[in-house]
């Protein structure tokens, strides 16, 4: 549940106030970014396995390392998806989550701090897009969150990080709840896969 996706040209509403970005990226910018971040957020969690320092030391880096994988993986994952199935885009915006209704106080102005990556795809080339096609790129981001985030845990888990267990265990609940949660909040990034596909 962090970043989400939207055209460069969404209309706004009285009952929707615009939102504006804390920063924009171009594409090659914002790939180059989130491909960094989780490549640095990759060898945090080599150097918390590798060496044998005090374990809070080794917990440490393996949570800067995972927050690194988190905040990265979901919008370039829209990026991808998006275009092999022949969507263009504009850049990247940054700013919190997109639905911080759902989150409990406390988590929730976290999230909304957060920096989380926003795709800004072209709306030409989303309106030429299938149902399928569409459903595939929204869905494309959540389902990175799952898999990176639950990846992560599984490999600091088998490493023996301190800590790395409790985390496997926590995302593994997270995005279960996560999964459920985005497919029936209507800004959710399965809510808008299912409405693709029923379109």
């Amino acid at each position: 549940m962090s970043a989400t996706t939207i055209t460069t040209t969404q209309p706004t509403t009285s009952t929707q106030p615009k939102r504006t970005f804390k920063r924009r990226y171009t594409v090659a910018q914002g790939n180059a970014v989130q491909a960094g971040g989780m490549a640095g957020g990759a060898a945090l969690l080599g150097m918390a396995s590798a060496i044998s320092g005090p374990g809070i030391l080794r917990a440490g880096l393996m949570l800067v390392g995972f927050v690194a994988v988190y905040l990265n993986c979901h919008a370039i994952a829209h990026y991808i998806a998006g275009r092999l199935v022949g969507l263009k885009f504009r850049g990247y915006g940054v700013r919190g989550t997109d639905h911080p209704e759902v989150y409990p106080p406390g988590i929730r102005q976290l999230m909304q701090a957060a920096p989380f990556y926003v795709t800004l795809s072209t709306r030409s080339s989303r309106a030429q897009a299938g149902r399928v096609a569409k459903a595939v790129y929204f869905a494309a981001g959540e389902t990175s969150t799952a898999v990176c985030s639950i990846a992560f845990a599984a490999a600091a888990a088998a490493a023996h990080v301190p800590g790395g267990q409790l985390l496997l265990t926590a995302m593994i609940g997270f995005n279960a709840i996560s999964t459920i949660v985005t497919a029936r909040t209507p800004s959710g990034d399965y809510a808008k896969a299912i409405r693709a596909v029923r379109s």
